[in-house]
């Protein structure tokens, strides 16, 4: 719990007379202010008592409507079964996959058998892809530097295992726990197609 939560609140009748009397005393300043060739005394009084019925007007707000607390859940809200045609059902759930990981490595399973897999060591950045192709889920691309030249693995949004692995990622990706990560997430939430670079490892 924050140290906000904790503070006491103004009563609610309060907050409302406090609004009436900001907000009356920010008319009449505003009203001399025009009739006295601009005063400064009034247009000074006239900002700050409608500072003053801003806030109250907040704190009636938040006790009326409270705030929403950040969501701590970085997964991308795809649409649920129910928004889903029957076929788009039965063709996602054929191609099910799940995402496990160890101290080496990430990697998509299968039926049980591994489909992908890049080492942590190897990982260098992580996009959200929302397109076509790959409707109805967006998806996790994971991509790394390999022996072998570029790696990568593709999680679907509903892959069994991803929440682990984003718990995972903000542990052992340098910077990937921080707001503008989780902005960027924000935004992939939102939209309805796009290619959205979520983190890249910076230069050693």
């Amino acid at each position: 719990m924050s140290d906000t939560d904790d503070a006491p609140k103004t009563p609610l009748p309060l907050s409302i007379l406090g609004l009436a009397a900001a907000f009356g005393l920010a008319l009449w300043a505003g009203i001399h202010y025009m009739t006295h060739d601009a005063s400064l005394f009034y247009g000074l009084l006239a900002g700050l008592s409608f500072g003053a019925a801003f806030a109250f007007g907040q704190q009636i707000k938040n006790r009326i409507v409270p705030t929403k607390k950040r969501k701590t859940d970085w997964k991308v809200h795809a649409p649920g079964a129910a928004e889903l045609s029957p076929a788009k059902l039965a063709a996602q759930q054929a191609r099910k996959i799940s995402v496990e990981f160890d101290d080496e490595e990430i990697r998509t399973m299968a039926n049980g058998l591994k489909r992908e897999g890049v080492a942590w060591s190897a990982v260098n950045r992580v996009d959200i892809v929302i397109s076509d192709e790959f409707l109805p889920l967006p998806q996790w691309m994971i991509g790394g530097d390999g022996a072998e030249g570029a790696k990568g693995i593709i999680v679907p949004n509903d892959a069994e295992g991803l929440d682990a692995l984003m718990e995972a990622m903000k542990a052992r990706l340098p910077g990937y726990d921080n707001d503008a990560t989780y902005q960027t997430i924000i935004s992939a939430m939102a939209a309805m197609e796009g290619h959205f670079p979520v983190w890249s490892r910076k230069p050693a």
